[in-house]
């Protein structure tokens, strides 16, 4: 799981034994497949096709399958019969931009980490060793590509790992999938207005992408082996992993001090209190600014934000919130409750009846 900002993403890899293409019929498969959902933002549109999802799975393909950063022919089990087939599913969990950079590092990291089951053939069958029988073998990788993307403005200014509003206002796209070599593996180039400016962005930015993929290359391998490491030893490892991100004891997971939220129009802090006002004494609110465009909104009873054990079956808390229901509510009146008793005696069957008439005989009935 890869955060760049507040952009999210998951990648998994899978592997199953499949033909092989009669193209190479010694070498295995690879496939990227990546999921937008109504998840990660509203315009996303579930289980349907998109164009923004055939870019980045294009991009990502050529970043990973066709700069051949794996070795394919190592997955191959019995030629022309039976090789490994590598699938990458990527999931957008949340969009603030720059997707196709956390896509790729997700990807990468997911490659790297990945260990295949060890397979024994016998020249008519194969056995795939389950962990416990043999050690997982990992994926040989020639290089690490990562894409490195940059926004550039029409005032010249140029801007690395855009936010998704930068990307509605830029004038165009770059995105370079660079290795730890620094070298240039792919190369993806959109504008919507071509100027004097954009031919300039290619040479301007390719040096930095290249010490930035080296630097971030190297963080990727060094989180990867402390990972796998402490899995051999079998140990918990000290990363901020996905199953780390969710809170048992908290309302809402992967919690963070402010949650960012866009507005479409803004008013004064004043006109905000009287709107947020509690009609209740016990529980007064606060909005504090805390810059341009951002506030706080502090109870001082109960501070929002912060979660807290479930406690809606403990029936202490449940007599106490009656009893302090029943003391507000004086405007309540409360009626006295009338029985009517019923007699069924006073019924009385007419001759029409339906009801069958039921005697009792007794045993000297039957003498």
């Amino acid at each position: 799981m890869v955060s760049l900002g507040l952009t999210k993403v998951a990648a998994q890899v899978s592997c199953d034994i499949q033909p092989p293409k009669s193209a190479r019929p010694n070498e295995g498969m690879l496939h990227v497949n990546v999921e937008l959902n109504p998840l990660a933002a509203s315009h996303f549109e579930g289980g349907r096709g998109s164009e923004a999802t055939a870019v980045i799975n294009r991009q990502l393909e050529k970043c990973l399958k066709d700069s051949r950063c794996i070795d394919l022919e190592s997955l191959c089990i019995v030629a022309d019969k039976k090789v490994w087939n590598i699938r990458v599913d990527i999931n957008i969990i949340n969009h603030d931009g720059n997707l196709i950079d956390c896509a790729s590092i997700a990807a990468l990291a997911a490659l790297m980490h990945f260990h295949r089951p060890d397979v024994t053939s016998t020249g008519e069958e194969v056995i795939v060793h389950s962990f416990t029988e043999k050690d997982p073998l990992p994926l040989t990788l020639y290089h690490h590509p990562v894409c490195i993307s940059f926004i550039t403005f029409q005032n010249g200014k140029t801007v690395v790992d855009p936010s998704y509003l930068e990307e509605r206002v830029g004038s165009a796209i770059l995105s370079l999938c660079v290795n730890s070599y620094r070298e240039v593996c792919s190369l993806f180039f959109d504008y919507i207005e071509y100027t004097s400016l954009v031919a300039d962005v290619v040479p301007s930015v390719s040096n930095f992408a290249a010490n930035y993929a080296y630097e971030l290359i190297k963080e990727i391998k060094a989180i990867v082996k402390e990972d796998i490491e402490a899995k051999y030893k079998k140990e918990v490892p000290q990363l901020n992993t996905f199953a780390h991100c969710i809170a048992t004891d908290k309302i809402t997971a992967m919690i963070s001090e402010r949650i960012n939220i866009r507005l479409t129009t803004w008013r004064g802090c004043n006109e905000i209190e009287d709107d947020v006002a509690m009609d209740d004494d016990n529980q007064e609110s606060e909005v504090i600014n805390t810059g341009e465009g951002a506030a706080d909104l502090i109870t001082k009873s109960n501070q929002v934000g912060e979660g807290g054990r479930n406690t809606w079956n403990s029936s202490d808390s449940s007599d106490n919130d009656f009893e302090h229901h029943n003391d507000n509510n004086d405007d309540v009146e409360f009626i006295a409750e009338t029985s009517s008793k019923k007699v069924l005696d006073d019924i009385a069957l007419s001759g029409d009846s339906e009801e069958e008439t039921t005697q009792v005989l007794s045993k000297q009935d039957l003498l």
